[in-house]
């Protein structure tokens, strides 16, 4: 894991360099629009004008795991700490973890976050078809499995019937989120995307309550607010401001949300199986969202392939620069969740949410700074305010446990 992390670093840094086609810049500058031509997907959003092929590139979450994060710890299923990152509700003690290894861990998360994020939305610019991207980054960990399967460097994984159908459920969730989010990223600013996603704790707890009455304290509940503000700020300073943006992140929120409460429930009994560590689990579940996407993105997007083709054509970019990048998004993409996992599985839930509040500073100031893109003052006040509103109830959540639910009387 740690040689992998080293090679999948370099894109980090090659994003920043001149030769990456820019440079980090002033906020207030105006982007650059172009149109694409043969496509008509995105043809009512402004796409900036993309940037030139990288020498190199490739990946905790998944708002992990968004990012994304998928499920909770549970006894029965040693997988679970990994899949509820973004439901920020995992159970159970965390491994403890070296000073000089846990540092590692949430470096690689932060840096492979910042590389995907940043290669994710280039792509984007040079090809909008952000559901035939999204499958493919889904697929691309088989790249990066494959190999440590067959040399028995990593078990293969053997789910039982009864958690296979458990987490063929997750998936479902986790490959619409994931077309959502990337929807989101084609239709607007990477920083702007990260802003909204902020929102995913609220939409947690509102399900939680509405679907298993769950209810939490009212310090939590009140801790939410400055988030729901800091977003309502944000959106009316957001420069590049579009619905169709905001809704797809908003539907991200929601299907992530709804995931990770309901995988709650889906996962608290049966036998996992053999060899369902937490990187495994997620692998299962990164595979089967790849499969349930992938008609769906045919459908939609098949007819528009040879028109995106023509569209990097287009830009002086080359068929194998631009795979070299599609390639490396999808690793990213994998790597940076299995890097978030290692982070939960080595810190108290309280901690990694503390964390994934950071992360999700240091990549919106990256993409800002990598994409130059023009922020208001309301705007940059508003996702001050969101951010620090997340890091807010993060940690009175962690100060004030959960109601528990009424039990129904027979």
């Amino acid at each position: 894991m740690k040689g992998a992390l080293v090679l999948l670093c370099a894109p980090a840094a090659a994003a920043f360099a001149p030769t990456a086609g820019f440079a980090p810049s002033t906020f207030v500058k105006a982007p650059a629009v172009c149109a694409r031509p043969g496509l008509s997907l995105l043809s009512s959003v402004p796409i900036s004008r993309p940037f030139a092929p990288l020498k190199l590139a490739p990946l905790s979450s998944n708002d992990g795991p968004k990012q994304s994060s998928l499920l909770p710890a549970t006894p029965m299923v040693r997988a679970s700490p990994a899949l509820e990152m973004a439901a920020d509700g995992a159970a159970g003690s965390p491994k403890k973890a070296g000073t000089l290894l846990l540092g590692f861990y949430f470096l690689g998360w932060y840096v492979l976050n910042v590389a995907y994020n940043i290669y994710c939305k280039k792509v984007l610019n040079v090809c909008p078809l952000p559901w035939t991207f999204a499958v493919l980054q889904l697929g691309m960990g088989i790249l990066y499995l494959a190999p440590q399967w067959l040399t028995g460097i990593r078990p293969l994984p053997k789910p039982s019937k009864e958690n296979l159908n458990a987490l063929l459920k997750v998936a479902g969730f986790h490959g619409l989120g994931q077309l959502a989010t990337v929807t989101a990223m084609g239709l607007g600013s990477v920083s702007f995307v990260n802003v909204v996603k902020a929102l995913e704790p609220v939409f947690t707890a509102l399900i939680a309550l509405a679907v298993f009455g769950k209810n939490m304290p009212w310090q939590v509940w009140l801790s939410m607010l400055p988030v729901c503000g800091g977003v309502a700020l944000a959106s009316a300073g957001e420069l590049s401001f579009s619905w169709g943006c905001f809704t797809c992140a908003m539907i991200s929120n929601l299907v992530y949300a709804t995931r990770g409460v309901l995988s709650k429930a889906s996962m608290e009994s049966g036998d996992p199986g053999e060899n369902m560590s937490a990187e495994n689990t997620f692998a299962v579940v990164c595979m089967s969202s790849f499969f349930m996407c992938l008609p769906a993105a045919l459908i939609l997007e098949g007819s528009k392939i040879s028109a995106g083709l023509a569209a990097v054509a287009a830009t002086g970019m080359s068929t194998a620069a631009f795979a070299q990048m599609v390639v490396l998004s999808g690793l990213l993409y994998y790597t940076y969740n299995e890097m978030a996992f290692l982070v939960l599985g080595s810190v108290a839930p309280v901690t990694q949410s503390v964390g994934n509040t950071v992360k999700r500073v240091v990549v919106i100031v990256a993409s800002a700074l990598a994409f130059a893109t023009p922020m208001t003052p309301i705007g940059i006040g508003g996702s001050a305010i969101a951010i620090s509103g997340v890091l807010l109830y993060s940690v009175v959540k962690g100060m004030f446990p959960d109601v528990p639910a009424a039990k129904k009387e027979d």
